[in-house]
């Protein structure tokens, strides 16, 4: 079953009081760290309790474009809004498997750094109303779980800093 979400428009990135940050440097180039990003490349290994990644609207991919990505404990529907390869990707989430919240945008930037990539992925949400007396242990969870995937994206990239 799908709980619908609202979808989030760029905008939210500044209006949003609950965040999750992270950053990395890693030994791959921009447009190879958005190519692992946006095409899902190698998420089983990079993405803990990954499962699937299926796009659900046709290529070429880009803004607008639609995914559904499934972990072990839940799934998520995705839209994305910025598609700018080798700088940024953002997305909204649109349903998920899990009531969790009521908006969330994920934005990451890359920037290079010679032939390295600064990462700064952020995650802004609004808690929904089941999840916002257990917010403080769930906003812990999560982010212990972005540091997770941030550092196995980098491990990931590092090991394959071409496509394989």
């Amino acid at each position: 079953m799908w709980f619908e979400v609202e979808p989030a428009e760029i905008g939210f990135l500044e209006s949003s009081r609950f965040r999750i940050e992270n950053g990395a440097i890693i030994n791959a180039s921009p447009e190879r760290v958005f190519r692992i990003l946006s095409e899902g490349e190698g998420m089983g290994e990079w993405f803990q309790d990954f499962v699937a990644c299926r796009w659900t609207s046709p290529d070429p991919h880009g803004a607008g474009s639609t995914r559904e990505v499934e972990l072990k404990a839940m799934a998520v529907k995705e839209r994305f809004l910025v598609w700018e390869p080798g700088e940024r990707l953002v997305f909204t989430i649109t349903a998920m498997k899990l009531p969790l919240v009521t908006r969330m945008v994920e934005d990451m930037r890359l920037e290079r750094l010679g032939d390295r990539t600064r990462l700064r992925w952020s995650v802004h949400y609004t808690p929904s109303l089941l999840m916002r007396p257990v917010h403080p242990i769930a906003h812990a969870f999560f982010e212990k779980m972005f540091a997770m995937t941030t550092g196995g994206l980098t491990s990931y990239a590092t090991r394959h800093p071409t496509a394989p």
